[in-house]
């Protein structure tokens, strides 16, 4: 039985207490930080070191067994090769120092590089553990962006609504902005403006009849510069929702497509980090936002919440009173698994949990 034993020097085929292939990373000239990337690569995935190592022994028939770290990896590959693989026995290993020799490395140089290696695999370590801080910052600054629109759009109303009512009727607080932003409402150009051209028409034609106040220019100014920094604000909502999308993409993708890039943040917002998400029960994660009922049903005995931020969710909002316990748990539960999958960088099991999840929600909805 052959050994690959993967350590900061390289890749090293062994059998019988002898190195018979190798591929060495310090032959390759490679930095500390590549070798500290092929590392944490090498815990979840097969280096291309190792696939050509193992290779040659495939085809040169000898032995038919290999033993590897963490074997689970080669999964989807095992087919491939002409070989049947179990774990490593650590006794059988051949020390660190004994393969030093042949890479012409000293001791004091083995301990150095030893040291610089470590480091760089503490940093990575350290840097995709706080990325999701990221998101963290991102949703925060969404969430403050939607409090500060909210109370500049009824404030605008107020402002620009006294001088035009006419256009209160106007839903979208982002196009009335837009329209506020034109100032004179006599002489309103309404190109880019995403309404139809029958109503800018009749915007136009009201704003000549209007009942409002009338308001020379130097008085109308302020609604117009106001009305444009919340278009501005608008703009900026949308970069960085744009910008949390591929970060919640890149560090949770699982929950991601689950929940959305928004719910997703959010979850993690409430928790403080992926981690803490990732080994959270399903039970507390379908009440987080929801911790006042919930003390106050501890408190009073009264009917308990059934769900707290993930409210949000379409299929949890929109479906009948009486089901919506049921699709929180059982979004809640699909959302634990993905959070462990994120945490642990498991495969993509994404697509699996949400058809699972739309399944449990159509199956209620034909019971009634």
């Amino acid at each position: 039985m052959f050994q690959i034993q993967t350590n900061l020097l390289g890749c090293f085929a062994i059998r019988d207490g002898k190195i018979i292939s190798s591929r060495s990373f310090i032959s390759e000239q490679k930095t500390t930080a590549g070798i500290a990337k092929d590392l944490i690569y090498a815990r979840k995935n097969l280096l291309p070191e190792e696939r050509e190592i193992i290779n040659g022994l495939s085809k040169s028939g000898q032995g038919f067994e290999v033993a590897i770290n963490n074997p689970e990896r080669l999964r989807e590959e095992k087919e491939k090769f002409n070989v049947r693989f179990t774990e490593i026995s650590r006794s059988k290993s051949i020390p660190l120092e004994e393969i030093s020799e042949l890479t012409m490395l000293g001791p004091e140089e083995l301990k150095e590089l030893m040291w610089a290696v470590n480091l760089e695999i503490t940093k990575e370590e350290m840097r995709v553990q706080e990325i999701d801080k990221v998101a963290i910052q991102l949703i925060s600054a969404i969430d403050e962006l939607n409090t500060m629109l909210n109370l500049m759009d009824e404030r605008l109303h107020e402002y620009y609504g006294t001088y035009f009512p006419e256009i209160d009727v106007i839903t979208d607080h982002e196009i009335y902005a837009s329209i506020a932003a034109l100032g004179n409402r006599e002489n309103l150009d309404m190109r880019g403006i995403n309404l139809s051209e029958k109503i800018k028409e009749k915007i136009k034609e009201e704003g000549l009849t209007s009942f409002g106040m009338k308001l020379e220019n130097k008085y109308i100014s302020g609604a117009s510069l106001m009305a444009s920094q919340v278009l501005n604000l608008y703009l900026l909502k949308t970069r960085l929702e744009e910008n949390l999308k591929k970060v919640m993409a890149e560090i949770c993708p699982n929950i991601t497509y689950l929940a959305g890039h928004l719910l997703g943040a959010r979850l993690l917002l409430h928790t403080g980090s992926l981690e803490r998400l990732a080994f959270m029960p399903a039970s507390t994660i379908q009440m987080l936002g929801a911790e006042k009922a919930l003390f106050k049903f501890l408190r009073t005995k009264k009917l308990p919440p059934k769900h707290g931020i993930i409210f949000t969710l379409s299929e949890i909002c929109t479906a009948q009173k009486k089901d919506r316990g049921k699709i929180s748990r059982n979004f809640a539960a699909k959302v634990a698994i993905a959070a462990k999958v994120d945490y642990f960088k498991g495969e993509f099991v994404g697509v699996e949990l949400k058809n699972k999840f739309t399944k449990c929600v159509e199956n209620l909805k034909h019971k009634h």
